[in-house]
Formats: structure tokens, sequence, C-alpha cells
């Protein structure tokens, strides 16, 4: 009997985003072309990647990769490699879509107008084949140099690879992390299982250390 043999993979994702505006004493060099070195920059003990209007936290030394970034006037898609192996890391997105509410929390003031945007960002991870992406998305409230975020309106996930595979046991949250809105600060962190077939070569391939058989019924193998 040929077995059917399904890889499963648990995944965990936390974007941590700040509002560029406002954040004049943070200096950062950002990529400007492909395969750029960014230099190091450390605020807080923690480095920052900055896409096109906001900053994200990452768990690495700037200084040790290389990155990538794509930029139009609402768009912005960074991709971060390992400066020694060049393997892919990570990437992220922000995408800005323009909207004018009347509604805005921000005081209004005589003779202003106060632009409304939802932001759209992710943060992507391949793991082999799948690719995945965490999603938040903000509505931002601006007016000259000044922006906060007004409301956390979603977190999900997406596939961002086609393939025999799938996403499973989504879960996704995001928050303020000064515990109120407006902010200028927000944290998503998102939960999944990836689901894919395999055959018994691909499985022989796997990381021993990052898999362990949960179960073998009849001609079907679930495996972790």
């Amino acid at each position: 009997m040929k077995k059917i043999i399904y890889s499963l993979i648990f995944i965990a994702l936390a974007l941590l985003i700040i509002i560029a505006y406002g954040l004049s004493d943070f200096n950062s060099t950002d990529a400007k072309a492909e395969n750029s070195l960014v230099k190091e920059v450390k605020t807080a003990n923690e480095n920052r990647i900055k896409l096109k209007d906001v900053y994200t936290n990452v768990s690495y030394h700037i200084s040790k990769v290389n990155i990538s970034k794509t930029e139009s006037d609402r768009f912005s898609r960074v991709e971060v490699f390992d400066k020694k192996t060049g393997k892919f890391i990570e990437a992220y997105g922000e995408k800005v879509e323009p909207i004018y509410a009347s509604n805005s929390k921000v005081m209004p003031q005589s003779n202003n107008i106060y632009k409304t945007s939802k932001l759209i960002i992710y943060k992507e991870r391949a793991y082999g084949s799948a690719v995945t992406r965490l999603y938040t998305v903000l509505t931002i409230y601006s007016e000259g140099s000044f922006r906060q975020i007004e409301s956390i309106d979603k977190a999900y996930w997406e596939k961002a690879s086609d393939g025999d595979w799938k996403l499973e046991n989504q879960h996704a949250a995001a928050i303020s992390t000064t515990g109120n809105l407006p902010t200028t600060e927000m944290e998503a962190s998102g939960t999944a299982t990836i689901k894919m077939n395999a055959t018994i070569f691909t499985v022989d391939l796997l990381d021993s250390t990052a898999r362990g058989v949960l179960s073998k019924q009849g001609g079907t193998s679930h495996i972790i």
C-alpha cells in the first residue's frame, strides 16, 4: 500500500511595528539598492529596519545581514538575507491605501485637512516551498509629519506561495504595546500549522531535530 505522508510544521511569528514619524532621535541607514549592506543600528538594545512609514524590530544585528529593498509611492518590500551564507531569512512589506474620514480622533484645527490611511503590513517566512505571511491592517491618521495608529483593524495569515500545502489552526492577534489607542507602536503575533503532502524521500530530507513521528495508522504517517 502506498503511504500518504503529511508533514506538519508548527510556526509562530511576531511583528513589532513603530510609526516612523516623530522618531527624530533615531538614526538609521536605509537600503536603496538590491543586496546593499545596512549598517548596524542600535536603539534601546534593539535593531530596527525601516520599511516605508514604519520601523520593525528584528531579533538580529543589522550588521549581520544584507537587505534588498523595493519601493514605490505606496509600497515597500524589504528582503533580509544572511550576510555569510546568502540564505533568505524573512521579508517585510508595507502598503498604504489613503482614505479620508470625518471621524478622526485627532483634534481638528482650522484650515487643516487630516488624512486617513489604511496601512497593511506583513512579515514573511519561508518553510521549504511553503511561504507564509502574517498580516496586520491599521488605520493611520496624519497631519504634516505627525502620524499615529488610530485603530488596529485585524491580523491574519495568508499563503504567499502556490503548492500542495495549506495553513491550519490559524491564530493571529495585534495589540497596542502602550495599552492605549491612539498609539505609535503595536505588536502582532500569530501561530499556525503548515500541512503538506510529502514523499518518503522528502521526509528523509527533513531535519530530524525538527520533527518526530506523531502517529502511524494504516498507510498514513503523520509527522511533525
